[in-house]
């Protein structure tokens, strides 16, 4: 473990002459709860009618390099984009990114939040991660001014910030870092004294089963693990401050802002604690702030993502299946067997039999309803691109053989059964997707693939070494192995397959790229051009299947 004693502090550190994200960068990448899309569909299914996402007007408060904003103007070409930061670097590099993409719907300003005034104009969403709880009170009180004084009648903020009371425990261990740490005048000595504590702090408690000490290890391993950037600007900056949900929510009523959701929806299940909980909880909470706050005393919570509306909206948390109508499905849930272990290639659609469901991430649902069936079969089948919810309920009922009904009566039940079970997997896993925008993707590479000219910057900027990363067009962070990395930079329209395979055995052959055959690492360029050959095709479905690819 480092040596707490093998640096010198400072006994009189300077003042900094730029922001801390200037010293240490924070890595830009896209947050998948902060689209709009995400946002219209929270407001969609509580009842509200936000602005279609294809054509709206976003504000980013905290953009760093726009990791989060570019991938959503580069797909979305007639909304508007605006980033603010007072990181001047991160601006910068974010800027010149926009430039490379031609990107003409994106603004990144190196500005402060206390600047932002009505000359910004209006937005449809608002969006504020990582930054309430990380700076002083009177940026909060701005920055929810914000939101009250420029958000569209129907529009949406999303804020993110720490909450209590699981930030306790956190906060404490911060306390402890800050404590250590603070005699350190360099970005680089503090995050590695940091650490030193908190390996120090490990192996401490090892020997003790109390109560304290078996939080306190959970907490350390949580934070051990983080990379450095993150553990600097979470745990070692001036400002981190929780804040009580029910704080949170009377600060944002003081301007004029009302509480909508959370972007991640499944917390706000009281279902989810059994039915004991949930009826005490219905006797306890007399409105859904009061239920929010009695929920995280339950969970301990530590981190909130909030949704916010003007004062004159009025959210109806009884979400009615009508609702779903104007959004987008998405699901690679598949059948299994009855122990869950094998995919099953195909299902009797129309019987009641119990059918077992289960996506990727290993999380599972059963239904023996056949219309339910039918539209988990029209999901896979679509998958990653999404469905229109009325033309599912269509092709689903087409997969049972009935006809499309033409009364009322039929075409509401059918979509009161879709819509509940279609929502219940929503909202308890990951198992099936709601969107408030088509997602398409390329699905078949074609003779010359190409990939999204943003993943391969990013594929190219990849440091050997390091995980690389690139975005999709799902706005998922994609983590890269060490042959997509060296492949999806290829994918710019211009190489057939056969070029492909001659540039990556070039890279082979310069010992960047590790091609292996039965476990023996090759050096021959015909074995390693027929080896890349033989998986090139999968390579490419496999860029193709995680939306990457464009046509």
């Amino acid at each position: 473990m480092p040596d707490m004693l093998d640096a010198v502090p400072a006994t009189n550190p300077t003042a900094p002459t730029s922001t801390s994200y200037d010293e240490v960068s924070y890595d830009s990448h896209p947050f998948l709860q902060t689209h709009p899309s995400r946002l219209f569909t929270v407001a969609t299914l509580f009842g509200l009618r936000p602005a279609p996402v294809q054509k709206c007007r976003v504000l980013e408060m905290g953009c760093a390099a726009g990791g989060n904003l570019i991938p959503m103007a580069d797909y979305l070409p007639e909304a508007e984009f605006v980033g603010i930061d007072l990181a001047a670097k991160q601006v910068a590099d974010g800027q010149a990114y926009v430039s490379k993409l031609g990107l003409k719907n994106l603004t990144l300003k190196h500005a402060s939040i206390m600047d932002v005034d009505e000359s910004y104009g209006k937005f449809d969403y608002i969006i504020a991660h990582g930054v309430y709880s990380w700076v002083p009170a009177d940026v909060q009180d701005k920055l929810l001014e914000i939101c009250g004084q420029l958000l569209n009648p129907n529009g949406v903020a999303y804020v993110s910030y720490n909450t209590y009371p699981g930030w306790h425990m956190r906060g404490m261990i911060r306390d402890m870092m800050l404590y250590h740490s603070g005699r350190f005048n360099t970005p680089q000595l503090r995050i590695q004294q940091a650490r030193a504590l908190l390996d120090f702090l490990t192996q401490s408690v090892k020997q003790d089963g109390g109560a304290y000490s078996q939080l306190l290890k959970q907490e350390l391993e949580t934070i051990r693990h983080q990379a450095d950037y993150y553990l600097y600007h979470e745990h070692l900056e001036e400002h981190n401050t929780a804040i009580y949900f029910h704080q949170f929510a009377g600060k944002a009523a003081a301007k004029g802002l009302k509480y909508l959701g959370e972007a991640r929806i499944g917390t706000m299940v009281t279902a989810n604690f059994g039915p004991e909980i949930e009826k005490t909880l219905r006797i306890l909470a007399t409105d859904q702030v009061q239920a929010e706050q009695y929920m995280d005393f339950l969970r301990n919570r530590m981190f909130r993502e909030t949704l916010l509306v003007r004062n004159t909206m009025n959210p109806n948390w009884a979400v009615q299946p009508d609702n779903l109508r104007v959004l987008h499905v998405a699901s690679g849930a598949r059948p299994v067997s009855a122990d869950g272990k094998t995919f099953l290639p195909t299902v009797d659609l129309k019987s009641d039999e119990n059918v077992s469901y289960k996506t990727a991430s290993g999380m599972s649902m059963a239904t023996t309803r056949p219309l339910l069936k039918a539209a988990m079969q029209v999901l896979n089948e679509s998958f990653p691109c999404t469905v229109p919810f009325d033309q599912l309920r269509k092709a689903a009922r087409e997969k049972i053989g009935g006809a499309e009904p033409t009364d009322p009566k039929t075409i509401a039940e059918d979509t009161a059964l879709l819509a509940v079970g279609l929502l219940n997997c929503y909202m308890s896993s990951d198992m099936v997707e709601l969107h408030g925008m088509p997602l398409t993707f390329l699905r078949k590479p074609g003779d010359k693939p190409t990939a999204l000219l943003w993943s391969r910057m990013q594929a190219m900027q990849a440091v050997p070494g390091k995980q690389s990363i690139v975005t999709n067009r799902r706005h998922e962070v994609i983590r890269l192995n060490d042959l997509d990395r060296h492949l999806i930079p290829l994918l710019d329209g211009t190489n057939d397959r056969s070029a492909i395979a001659d540039k990556l055995t070039a890279v082979a052959e310069k010992r960047e790229l590790n091609v292996q055959k039965d476990g023996n690492t090759l050096s021959d360029p015909k074995d390693i051009r027929l080896a890349i050959t033989s998986i090139l095709d999968q390579a490419l479905i496999n860029v193709a299947n995680q939306g990457l690819m464009v046509a």
